[in-house]
This record gives structure tokens, sequence and C-alpha cells, in this order.
């Protein structure tokens, strides 16, 4: 009888900790890292906080680094945007556990974007004439999300900025991988 209670206890207990995913008002942390691209060498590094709601959907808070290669001649002209992103992530797709998502991802966002740390004169004599500015515009992601256990997702992800008030291009697509805790 202890045996076939104990093996009770273990099942709902276990059955218990599945059911802890994805409720509303938790919250997790998570990093993530990526290439932009459109070159080689390009890449950025976010972390974000993340509230859930109903039925897998969750808010989501990031701050991102980003820094591009614009070569010209013999010199690297390096971008470097610090921005602030603020959405909302809707699932779309999700197993029985909700052990593995399909989320889709709306934000605004917003930063600093700094052209060749805002020096415009090159070694040649060339001016630059993009400058560093103030920019906004908004982002859509698509995310896999899998659950490695109860607290750590595994989340790969494509995504799409729209950025505007810059010199440079406006649209600028990334892939990426991260991995996000739950508190």
């Amino acid at each position: 009888m202890k045996s076939l209670l104990s093996l009770i206890t273990v099942f709902l207990c276990f059955y218990a900790v599945k059911a802890q995913r994805m409720l509303p008002k938790q919250k997790s942390i998570g990093i993530n890292t990526g290439l932009l691209l459109k070159s080689s060498g390009n890449y950025f590094v976010n972390t974000d906080f993340i509230i859930y709601s109903k039925k897998g959907n969750y808010s989501i808070y990031s701050f991102e680094y980003n820094r591009q290669i614009i070569s010209y001649k013999a010199i690297d002209v390096p971008v470097e945007n610090y921005s602030l992103e603020v959405g909302y992530s809707f699932n779309l797709i999700a197993d029985l556990t909700k052990s593995f998502l399909i989320n889709s991802t709306f934000s605004a966002t917003g930063g600093y974007e700094n052209i060749n740390k805002s020096e415009t004169l090159f070694y040649d004599g060339a001016v630059l004439l993009n400058e560093s500015s103030w920019v906004y515009g908004g982002s859509v992601k698509l995310s896999v999300e899998t659950y490695l256990s109860d607290r750590i997702i595994l989340t790969g992800f494509y995504k799409a900025i729209i950025v505007w008030n810059t010199s440079l291009e406006k649209i600028r697509p990334g892939v990426g991988l991260g991995i996000r805790f739950n508190l």
C-alpha cells in the first residue's frame, strides 16, 4: 500500500510540475544572440524580460545591441545599434504539454544608431555622409520554442526589424538562438 501511495504521489508531482508552464503573470528572462543576414560578420545580442499572459501569449521587453560592418576601401566602418523593444507574442501552435511552441511577436523598437563612432572624415579625405541618429520602428519575429525542462526554454527565431530615421537600410533581417529561464 505504501509503495502504491508513493507511486501515485510521484505521478501527481510530475503532472503538477508539467502544469506549471506559462502561467499568467509568470516571468522569465532570456539571452539571445544571432546574425544579421545582410552580410557576414554582423551580429546581435539581446536580453529580454517576459511576462506570460493567457494561452501561452506573453509581453516582451528587450534591450539589444547589434553591430554591422560596412567596407570602405581597405577599412571597415562599424555601425552599432542600441535599442529597446516592447512587444507582444502570440502563441500560434503548441502541443498538449506545451513543450514545443511556435510564436509570432510584434514589437515597437527605438534606439540610437552610431555610425563610425560619429567620425565623418576618413583617412583618404573622404567624408562619410551617413550620420549617427536616433532610430525607431517595429519588428516581427517568428520563433520556435522548446522546453528543455520546466524552467529552461531553448528558442530559435527569424526576425525582421524595420527602422526609420536612418541613412542605412531600413529592413534588417536576422536569425538567432536563445535560452530563457522561468523565474
